[in-house]
Parts: structure tokens; sequence; C-alpha cells
């Protein structure tokens, strides 16, 4: 299948954008000490305000269905990815918390695929599994700078909760309607968790600078509710061949953009490991639907 130029050009943008949610949270919990909480509140309130101006502006384009109990579990898993990974990255940097985040979105993909898909256990599929689980252990035990194995945990908690959104998104005809109405739900709770923090007399955070959120806001409205909407509708225009190479390009990009960004070092114990999981990733890719193989963050 021969693509687009511009579909090349926007895979691209949404990957950087996909790696840049790593980033910036990091950036934020641990540099500026923004409340994990206040973060992904802000993240997932101004990414329902931007959905809802979207279907707004063109109700026919972004469709959704109405909202019933089918999406309450969905809106579950996307609240547990959402907390634990502003959470996560207070406790490890974002090299190693990608290449373990996405070793479990793959493990709990393949495992969904396994027990209710009645997908066959390959190999190559277990294979997959070994190297990218043997990674993990490098990067927890391999004596990385600020590596803690309660930020492995979280990174763990965090894939395997996105890798059941993920999954549990299949059942759903319209991909947006998915998006839109798990925002919905998780939007509202995160409002009414706000206010229940605030009438307590809990001070959320006094630490946020209009830079912070600006930050936050980019990520919210930008690199997770508009990449989401983009990512959808590019999918259906790429080959299932092209699976492996564009899922690996978030765990390499994040790390890179931690290096350059954030100062993070490079150490053997690292590239050990993080080569491990790609390895791992790319052995335990699905070999049907590109849309289906491919997790986001």
């Amino acid at each position: 299948m021969k693509l687009d130029f511009r579909v090349w050009v926007l895979l691209f943008l949404v990957m950087v954008c996909f790696a840049a949610n790593s980033v910036i949270t990091r950036y934020l919990v641990l540099e500026s000490r923004v409340s994990p909480f206040l973060l992904t509140v802000i993240r997932f309130v101004s990414g329902l305000g931007t959905l809802l101006l979207l279907t707004s502006i063109r109700p026919r384009t972004f469709r959704h269905d109405r909202l019933d109990f089918s999406y309450f579990l969905g809106a579950l898993f996307l609240g547990a990815y959402a907390f634990s990974i502003s959470y996560g990255y207070l406790f490890i940097p974002v090299a190693a918390g990608t290449f373990v985040f996405y070793t479990f979105v793959v493990v709990t993909m393949v495992a969904y695929s396994v027990i209710e898909d009645k997908e066959k256990l390959t190999f190559r599929l277990v294979l997959g599994q070994l190297f990218g689980l043997l990674g993990v252990l490098v990067i927890t035990f391999g004596r990385i700078g600020s590596v803690t194995l309660l930020g492995v945990l979280l990174m763990a908690a965090t894939g395997m909760s996105w890798g059941l959104y993920s999954a549990y998104g299949k059942k759903f005809q319209i991909a947006f309607s998915y998006t839109y109405n798990s925002f919905l739900i998780l939007g509202a709770f995160a409002v009414i968790a706000s206010m229940m923090v605030a009438l307590s007399g809990q001070t959320i955070s006094s630490n946020l600078s209009v830079q912070d959120l600006g930050f936050a806001l980019y990520m919210g409205m930008v690199s997770t509710a508009l990449s989401y909407v983009v990512w959808n509708t590019t999918v259906k225009k790429v080959a299932a061949s092209l699976g492996g190479l564009v899922q690996l390009i978030v765990p390499v990009l994040a790390p890179i953009m931690g290096i350059l960004f954030l100062g993070e070092q490079v150490t053997p114990a690292l590239m050990l490991g993080g080569g491990l999981v790609l390895v791992g990733i790319y052995l335990a890719q699905p070999r049907g639907s590109y849309e289906e193989a491919t997790p986001r963050s």
C-alpha cells in the first residue's frame, strides 16, 4: 500500500506527541513539582473540552453514540492509566518508564487476545513476552539512577490499564465514540473529585506556573485529545505490514527526548534492558489489524 506523504507526516507527528506526553509529565511532576492529581485533571478535562468543541464544529465528522454503561469500564481503565502515569513518573525517568510501560501494554493485549479472542499462543508471542519481561527486570535491578521499584510497579500498572483500555475498545464500531465517551466519564469524575478535594480544605498544588499550565493544556488538548482523533483517522490508511515499524517509534523517541530535554543518563543497563524490550515488542506484535496492534500513550 502506497501512502500519501501527508499521511506519513501525520503519523510521525502523532508519534512525537505520544512520546512528548511522557517527557512533559516527567518534567511537570518532578522538575516543576506540579501535583500529579492536578496534572491529570487538567489533562483530561481540557482534552474533553477539545472533543466537545470538535463535535460542536463538525458533528457529522465527529459523530458518537449516546453514553451508556458499556463505556464505564473503558473509562475506568483510562482513569487507571491517567493517574498511574502521572504518579509513576515521580519515581522513574522517561526512558526506563517508557520501556516498562510498553512492555506491559503488549503483555496485556496479548493476554487479552489469547483469553477473550482465543488467539493461538505461538512461540513468537511467548518469546516476545519473555524478552520484554527480561528487559524490565534488567531496568528494575540494573541500578539505573532514579529508577525505583515503586516507579516500575506504577508504570507496569499504567501499561496494563492502557492495554485493557485499548483491547476493550475493539468492541465499539465507532472509535471516536469510545474515545469521546471515555473522556466524558473521566472528565466528569475529575471535576467532581477536584471539587471534593477543594471542599475538604486540602491544597491540590501551589506550584502551577503559567508555563506549567501551558504545558498541561498542550498535553491535554493537542498531544492527547487531538492526537487520538488524528490517529484514529490515519491508522485506517496504513498497511498492517507497517505495524511493527510504527509501533517501535514511541519507545525509541521518548527515551531520546528524555535524554535531550531532561538530561537523563544513558547507562549500559538501560541500553540492554531497552534493547530487550524493543525486541520483545517487535516479536509480540499482533499479526492482524494494525489498529489493534499499536498502543498509544
